[in-house]
């Protein structure tokens, strides 16, 4: 009987742990398997070749600096990153549309810089800073620069002739960026309205300032540095407070030491990277940040910002996230002060600077 009893006794006791046992996993459950669903799509990633949307058009530095990047990327990730041009759009929206409508599972890239930040001010997109993960590379100083066969040789010479003659002086950029509202600074508060040149990216407005479509381009030293370079074109202010050395040319004067209205608006600072939707896993996200850290970490990409005349940034999570959100609001602020937007930043939250 005592050994009966005995033996029902153990058999309960082991029926118990076994039971305790089970409520304790089962408590941890949820988190457990997210843990293990994160890991499972970070050992799973990437299986097969990426895309990487470029909203804008050849020859920029969105353009090249991706181009740059994801071919450092791919031999980290061991998968092809296939770049493809898409341009239209404000501010590069199609391009930006078509990243945002595809899969939210790392396979679909957006490269970026500040510009599509004011996609939601111009357009009728929703998207803002906090729907994205950004990838901050580099970026280089905006200048001014005139085509060489220019009847105008310096800023002096083209200030007294809008001033004489409002938009007689014209300028290509894109709508809807940073230098777009650097353009804008001068019709708004600094009374020198010059005639807008718009085109689907920066490489093209170089172009078209270079074939004399427009007699000024408004973008960063990088992307025209090889135009300076050969003389046709020539960089007459650096978009900012103080004066710039351009390597190969010389010293670039301050735009606000010529137009002194326009000190309070400035630095508007360039960045160049990609971004992906908020919502991507958080394992597919990690393994993307490993790949950029290592490739900004290359020789390659370094000696590729030297050629680009560019700061390396290398930021991502909360670090990207703030000078985006921090850019975001300037900018967006900026254009719809100027009149120059067709909604309000406080429409979709954005804080003022």
């Amino acid at each position: 009987m005592k050994k009966a009893l005995a033996t029902v006794l153990a058999i309960s006791m082991a029926l118990s742990m076994g039971a305790c046992s089970t409520s304790n996993s089962g408590g941890n459950s949820a988190g457990s398997q997210t843990n293990q669903n994160s890991q499972a799509a970070k050992a799973d990633f990437p299986v097969r070749s990426l895309q990487n949307i470029i909203p804008f058009s050849a020859g920029g530095g969105t353009d090249v600096w991706n181009r740059a990047l994801m071919n450092q990327m791919s031999k980290v990730l061991g998968q092809t990153i296939v770049s493809t041009n898409m341009t239209g759009g404000s501010a590069g929206s199609i391009g930006v549309d078509y990243a945002w409508k595809a899969k939210h599972d790392g396979y679909t890239l957006c490269g970026t810089s500040e510009t599509p930040l004011t996609i939601p001010i111009m357009t009728t997109s929703d998207q803002t800073s906090k729907d994205w993960k950004f990838f901050i590379a580099a970026g280089s100083p905006g200048v001014l620069c005139v085509n060489r066969k220019s009847k105008y040789k310096s800023m002096d010479e083209i200030l007294n002739a809008l001033k004489d003659k409002p938009q007689s002086v014209s300028i290509a950029g894109t709508t809807g960026g940073l230098w777009f509202a650097l353009a804008k600074l001068f019709d708004s508060y600094g009374d020198v309205p010059f005639k807008w040149v718009p085109y689907n990216g920066s490489g093209d407005a170089i172009k078209g300032s270079v074939s004399y479509e427009a007699d000024c381009v408004c973008a960063s030293a990088g992307e025209v540095k090889e135009f300076v370079r050969s003389g046709d074109l020539i960089p007459i202010a650096v978009m900012d407070n103080d004066d710039w050395n351009f390597p190969e040319f010389g010293t670039v004067k301050a735009v606000s030491s010529y137009v002194p209205a326009l000190k309070q608006y400035l630095p508007l600072k360039q960045f160049l990277g990609f971004m992906v939707p908020a919502d991507t896993d958080s394992a597919v996200v990690d393994v993307l940040t490993d790949a950029f850290d290592e490739a900004m970490k290359s020789d390659e990409i370094k000696k590729f910002a030297d050629e680009q005349l560019c700061t390396l940034y290398g930021l991502t999570g909360d670090e990207a996230s703030k000078m985006a959100a921090d850019t975001e609001s300037k900018l967006c602020w900026d254009l719809y002060n100027m009149g120059q937007a067709k909604f309000s930043p406080e429409k979709y939250n954005i804080p003022k600077p």
